[in-house]
């Protein structure tokens, strides 16, 4: 077998195994181990440089704290997700898949290549400063452009050895290490013995006239977090073979926090010594070694540090070749550490790399600090530890980390503003703060403030925590709601942004609104409104306008629009048709301090544009508080937007009719059914009787698109589940009995019939009661379960059983909260009706609900189940079991 297959065989099993989680009985490194490696990892010639940077800066007993106290604050912080990969076995960048997307994870790979490969630039510039420099001490001159090839012949070796593959790494690994500690050792020794001791330690620098020691100092700790934020690439490749969390976090945050930081101190002892000697600052430990001892020390340092870099060069190529080729599997390993190569020698050809140190340092941060921010956010606070393994190696059937093709969108753009929050408050290349009090955070710590912030804010809005929470069926949070939390008022300062909200919402159907017995009713009193479509929660704040009120709300909606947005908006959060004695008292609550409580006592939209039959608690319930009782009717809800298709149609027109029906000094003296009937009188509707007497054309081409969910029985072979629905038309498919809806809402057979939808509608109901009556009727079907439990997000049951007749309904399913699969019981007279969707948010068809007191089971139907699941059907069994219908 060649040596080249031999390579390209290694290399893969790097890769491959490289991304595969590491089993716990796999780990090999306790904490010892894993600190001498890591602190192995992060010594380098650059920390010499760094060093000498910060002695530009700063006085030493400064630098000392920056180098070590700051280093460390901020390794103990961006360290912390390292728990993960230690308790997964993974590298972050598996990780970071949840955070940008698997393709999006490819394009910050060649970001964090171009920001921190640059590194390497530095180890080459160093290489050949030392060989010039030395060479100068035995009196050889060399010729222009001697420099450039030097460092060019660095990239060169270390990328031959880089293609050579994981053997020869591993042994420039064992042999780099201990010489880079030897070179360490004999710059402390020769630095500390050649100058006096206070020399350095009360060193200072000599700064501009227009210098700001302030400014110079907040510098300094920013060169120290961007120094170590830089490893943030690699900072898991070592704890995740750790055997315990502890062992893999502690030994990163000391070995590059105390092992690294001593290098980039020595680097300054070296620094300040050459200065006090020569009056030059000098970051090459050769030619401090030649000057403050003998020629043989620095020729013997020459080769140590030779190698040294060229051995760094060959590790980080391997590394980050390593590192493309597990994104970039197609192409090939030598062409990934060739293409290194290019660009560390463009690199070396600009020749500035060490003269914009500091700029660089800033530059990496400015990726490396919104990077290691999204990481931490995005682990502790917004997946809770917890990471859907299948979906990060996109398994099968595993897309939760799809986002938009491959790109999480909320990520990617929080790690561009991160950036840009940074360059506004420092430029790094020109050394100009923008922004000082922003600066006295410095720019790395304030960018992984601002980055972190703004995606944990960014991931409490609904809609984005539904984006970036598609994985929440692998860490769901289980609590459940407080159904008992005080509602607050209507947010006074919210008030006037929702009236604008919900008048552009109704601008284009020229709402009216038509209000009898209102004069001298003010709050606090009771309102129960009609319930047709998401509408009626625009209308009837701007029909109780001025006054604010509370509204009660399932929790679907809190889930939907988010639990604050909710709660500044007046609601109070329930389950349906469960008995609440909380929200009792909550509706008490409000009353009591005076405000408006608005109830739609349907607790479902209208199926066909027609209301429900009222029960006789929403009476009682006015009794018991005393208050006055009005009545909202809104017309055109429906039409606007019907729950079997959710398309705004445009030509509907809206009207809403307020009344007071019961006054206070009533409320007392009528009966609970002279109530009601008052009531039910005024709530009494018909969307499609709306439309035809006021002419109200809709004529958008698909206005009958979705009608088969409701009217589902065919009228002339009377199969269930027979009719299907497309662009103005509802017909069998079985018997190809067909009907046109025109634009009034009227239903024509080609016989010349004329439907009123509602007439449909009532008929297949009597077909149902009849099941029941005689026995025939029930429901056994497989199912699929989601539970609500909360405001945040569902929780997958898995695939049950549903079960519905005579007794009610039964229901099996995956019990998250015990995590065994059980069967829970609703009994018929426990429901006067239940809530229906016909296509719930696009995602599995039509669906029905049933609460307890702590979930709400959100059920859609199987493939297999798909054809006979019904929502109206079951809801008409259900009104007539639970005794709302007789």
């Amino acid at each position: 077998m060649s040596r080249k297959h031999d390579v390209n065989k290694e290399i893969e099993n790097e890769v491959y195994c490289g991304t595969l989680p590491v089993l716990p009985k796999e780990r090999k490194y306790g904490f010892i181990d894993a600190l001498l490696v890591l602190s192995g990892y992060c010594i380098a010639t650059w920390s010499y440089t760094q060093g000498s940077y910060l002695a530009t800066l700063v006085g030493f007993k400064q630098l000392l704290i920056g180098a070590f106290l700051a280093a460390i604050f901020m390794l103990m912080v961006y360290q912390l997700p390292v728990i993960m990969s230690v308790r997964y076995g993974i590298d972050i960048w598996i990780w970071l898949r949840s955070v940008f997307g698997p393709k999006g994870n490819k394009i910050v790979t060649i970001i964090i290549i171009l920001v921190n490969f640059p590194w390497y630039a530095v180890c080459c510039e160093l290489f050949a400063d030392s060989m010039e420099n030395l060479l100068g001490l035995f009196g050889i001159q060399l010729f222009n452009g001697a420099h450039l090839i030097l460092s060019l012949s660095c990239v060169v070796i270390g990328t031959i050895i880089a293609l050579r593959g994981v053997g020869t790494i591993t042994w420039t690994t064992r042999i780099l290490v201990p010489l880079l500690l030897l070179v360490g050792v004999a710059v402390v020794v020769v630095g500390f013995t050649s100058v006096p001791m206070d020399v350095i330690w009360n060193y200072q620098p000599e700064l501009a006239g227009d210098a700001d020691k302030t400014v110079n100092y907040v510098l300094n700790i920013e060169a120290n977090f961007a120094f170590v934020i830089t490893l943030v690439g690699g900072m898991a490749e070592v704890p995740r073979l750790a055997k315990s969390e502890k062992s893999g976090y502690y030994a990163g945050v000391l070995g590059q926090g105390a092992a690294g930081s001593f290098f980039v101190v020595v680097g300054a002892v070296m620094a300040i010594a050459m200065r006090y000697v020569t009056g030059q600052m000098v970051d090459d430990p050769t030619l401090m070694m030649a000057t403050l001892s003998a020629p043989i020390l620095g020729l013997s340092s020459l080769l140590l540090v030779a190698f040294a870099n060229i051995g760094t060069q060959a590790v980080g190529s391997y590394i980050y070749g390593v590192m493309l080729k597990s994104t970039f599997k197609k192409i090939s390993y030598k062409t990934l550490v060739l293409v290194l190569g290019v660009y560390v020698a463009l690199l070396c050809v600009w020749g500035k790399i060490t003269e914009y140190f500091g700029s660089f340092l800033t530059i990496g941060a400015c990726v490396y600090a919104p990077l290691a921010a999204l990481l931490f956010v995005d682990f502790f606070l917004i997946r809770k530890q917890k990471l859907d393994l299948k979906s990060a190696y996109e398994l099968p059937g595993h897309n939760a980390y799809r986002y938009s093709k491959g790109f999480n969108i909320v990520g990617i753009i929080c790690l561009a503003l991160g950036f840009c929050f940074t360059l506004v408050i420092y430029d790094p290349i020109k050394g100009i703060v923008h922004n000082k009090l922003l600066f006295m955070l410095t720019p790395t710590l304030a960018s992984f403030i601002f980055t972190g912030v703004l995606y944990l804010l960014l991931s409490k809005i609904p809609g984005i925590r539904r984006y970036i929470r598609r994985d929440t069926y692998a860490s769901p949070d289980k609590r459940p709601f407080d159904r008992a939390k005080v509602p607050p008022r209507q947010n006074i300062f919210f008030l006037p942004l929702m009236w604008l909200l919900c008048k552009m919402a109704v601008s284009p159907y020229k709402l009216k609104i038509d209000k009898h017995n209102m004069e001298g009713i003010k709050p606090p009193f009771l309102v129960y409104g009609s319930h047709n479509s998401f509408m009626d929660f625009y209308v009837t704040p701007l029909a109780l306008n001025p006054y604010r009120a509370n509204y009660i709300s399932e929790l679907e909606g809190f889930e939907n629009f988010g639990e604050w947005i909710y709660r500044q908006a007046g609601c109070l959060g329930t389950r349906k048709f469960i008995n609440d004695q909380s929200l009792i008292r909550n509706i008490a609550r409000v009353i009591k301090r005076g405000d408006i409580m608005v109830i739609y006592p349907e607790a479902r939209y209208a199926n066909v544009g027609t209301n429900s039959h009222l029960t006789p608690s929403i009476a009682k319930l006015a009794k018991m508080l005393k208050v006055p009782v009005v009545t909202l009717n809104m017309q055109g809800n429906y039409l606007q937007q019907p729950i079997w298709n959710l398309k705004e149609r445009k030509g509907a027109r809206l009207h809403a009719d307020l009344k007071c029906v019961v006054t206070a000094d009533e409320i007392d003296k009528l009966s609970v059914d002279e109530i009601l009937g008052r009531i039910s009188r005024e709530l009494t509707y018909d969307e499609y009787k709306y439309q035809l007497e006021n002419k109200i054309v809709i004529n958008d081409e698909w206005r009958a698109e979705g009608l088969h969910y409701p009217l589902y029985k065919c009228r002339k072979c009377g199969k269930d589940f027979a009719m299907t629905s497309s662009g103005s038309k509802i017909t069998c498919k079985y018997c190809g009995d067909s009907y046109e809806m025109d634009e009034l809402g009227q239903l024509h057979s080609s016989s010349g019939e004329v439907i009123h939808i509602p007439d449909w509608y009532e008929w297949q109901r009597g077909f149902v009661h009849e099941e029941i009556r005689e026995g025939r009727y029930k429901l056994d079907i497989p199912v699929r379960v989601e539970a609500l439990p909360n405001a945040v997000n569902f929780v997958d049951c898995g695939i049950g059983r549903l079960i519905q007749d005579n007794e009610g309904f039964s229901l099996e399913f995956d019990n998250y909260r015990t995590e065994k699969h059980e069967i829970l019981k609703f009994p018929a007279k426990s429901m006067v009706s239940l809530h229906t969707e016909y296509d719930y948010r696009g995602k599995f068809g039509p669906c029905v609900t049933l609460s307890t007191y702590d979930d709400t089971f959100f059920i859609y139907p199987t493939e297999e189940s798909r054809d006979v699941f019904n929502p109206t059907k079951i809801q008409f069994a259900t009104e007539f079991l639970g005794g709302l219908y007789s």
